[in-house]
């Protein structure tokens, strides 16, 4: 059994963690495909459920810092109507996704952003370019934004300058993105979703922070309740570009209480800081460049550290799920004790029905199957995919629904089971979108439950 598990936890984990997946030509799929699934642009409720004090703490480390640790010593927006431009759009699917994404930005974050057709006349550009020449700049980015910049020759250009450092800004009035063409859509969607947020506000990513994709644990790929709270604030009228942290920290709890009622008289949770030695144990664990011992070893002491530490919270159950990613192909047991001990971490800290939880819960459901436990599989599906659909992952959702259907072929269902089936490949051309790997998924999925005695329903 331990090749088994071993080769549907790989599998799952290129599906639903890697952060970009290549896109190939469509001629001669080895699965029939329907039509690509795509999702509907639904609102995220307005406000959120916890202490604004907390909220205020973290608005503040968001404005006032950067990813590296180097402080801002001025708040920076753009000031007026914002424009946006896109050049060498791949489809009309990403085009779609960005007038949906600069729609939600205008109704839930209150923001003046429209799109225009010259990059010359926009103030963020956003530039899809081959993944090579994307990440001979940027090795361990999905994609980037910088400041001042218009296009990438521009940037080739002055990439080294002081032009692209966010620390000498005093004013946004441009800035350009620059994401890979040849990707599926949704990674292009979660490009579009975290990049123009950063363009557009904050610059610092927080892992306290559980509901954001203002978060390098990449589990909330598109903009959230959260987000959109977070540019609310930023823009709100009773702060400007230039302030002080001291001027901004005096006006922002009656923004807080104007735009986040619900959040007032909460108990904070008063997340402590994450240790730099925790963050550089993970950047090291996920990165594209370690070598497999040292990645392991960083894994290891990134639960160390939160154990040490005292973040007790999802912050451990992501230290777990990260050892186990890198741990699956070598041991692969500690790495199932792992994503349990992730799971376990996930289900007290947000519930089954949370994007965290489903992440971990597509890799039990996969031991289970493995296993040959087709309840426990369905029990640890069915609230996932209420989380997939609601986080808009496509990729989670195949991999989900192709289990769902594999089982229901297994004990009869079969009608239904194609069905699903239809419905999974729909996403993965969304998620994954390259039909032999989707294809490749499909089977290993398949041969687990063929593999099973017979019918346990």
């Amino acid at each position: 059994m331990q090749k088994l598990v071993l080769s549907i936890v790989a599998v799952f984990l290129a599906a639903c963690s890697s952060s970009q997946t290549v896109v190939s030509k469509r001629s001669d799929p080895a699965v029939s495909l329907p039509a690509m699934k795509v999702f509907a642009n639904v609102a995220a409720p307005r406000g959120v459920a916890r202490s604004n004090v907390d909220i205020f703490e973290e608005f503040i480390d968001y404005a006032f810092a950067l990813e590296s640790g180097q402080t801002l010593a001025r708040l920076t927006r753009f000031e007026g109507p914002i424009s946006v431009a896109m050049v060498n759009a791949p489809g009309q699917v990403v085009s779609r996704d960005l007038d949906r994404l600069l729609g939600r930005l205008r109704s839930e974050g209150n923001l003046p952003i429209q799109r225009v057709s010259s990059p010359t006349a926009a103030n963020i550009v956003i530039e899809l370019i081959p993944k090579r020449q994307l990440y001979r700049a940027a090795p361990n980015a999905a994609c980037i934004v910088v400041p001042r910049m218009g296009s990438w020759a521009e940037f080739r250009k002055s990439r080294f300058s002081r032009r692209s450092d966010w620390t000498s800004l005093t004013e946004r009035t441009r800035a350009a993105i620059f994401m890979p063409v040849d990707v599926s859509a949704q990674d292009a969607r979660d490009c579009l979703h975290e990049e123009l947020a950063q363009a557009l506000g904050p610059l610092n990513d927080l892992y306290r922070v559980p509901d954001s994709v203002y978060n390098d644990d990449n589990f909330h790929i598109v903009l959230t309740s959260y987000d959109m709270l977070m540019l609310r604030l930023f823009y709100a009228p009773e702060l400007r570009t230039g302030m002080a942290k001291h001027e901004v920290a005096a006006v922002l709890p009656a923004l807080l209480r104007r735009m986040n009622p619900q959040g007032a008289g909460l108990a904070p949770r008063a997340l402590p800081e994450t240790p730099d030695g925790w963050k550089s144990a993970i950047e090291t664990t996920l990165g594209s460049r370690g070598k497999p011992d040292a990645r392991v070893n960083a894994a290891s002491r990134a639960v160390r550290i939160a154990k040490q530490s005292g973040i007790l919270d999802h912050r451990l159950g992501f230290a777990y799920y990260a050892r186990a990613r890198v741990t699956a192909s070598r041991d692969p047991r500690a790495a199932a004790g792992d994503y349990a001990r992730a799971y376990g971490n996930f289900v007290q800290a947000f519930g089954p029905y949370d994007i965290h939880t489903a992440q971990a819960a597509l890799q039990m459901a996969s031991l289970s199957l493995s296993a040959g436990d087709l309840n426990q599989t369905l029990t640890y599906i069915e609230p996932s995919l209420v989380a997939a659909k609601t986080a808009q992952n496509g990729r989670l959702l195949f991999s989900l629904l192709a289990m769902k259907a594999a089982i229901y072929k297994h004990t009869g269902r079969v009608a239904e089971a194609t069905a699903l089936r239809r419905e999974a490949i729909g996403w993965g051309q969304y998620g994954v979108y390259d039909p032999r790997e989707i294809t490749v998924r499909l089977k290993i999925i398949s041969g687990l439950v063929t593999k099973l005695p017979a019918s346990q329903g």
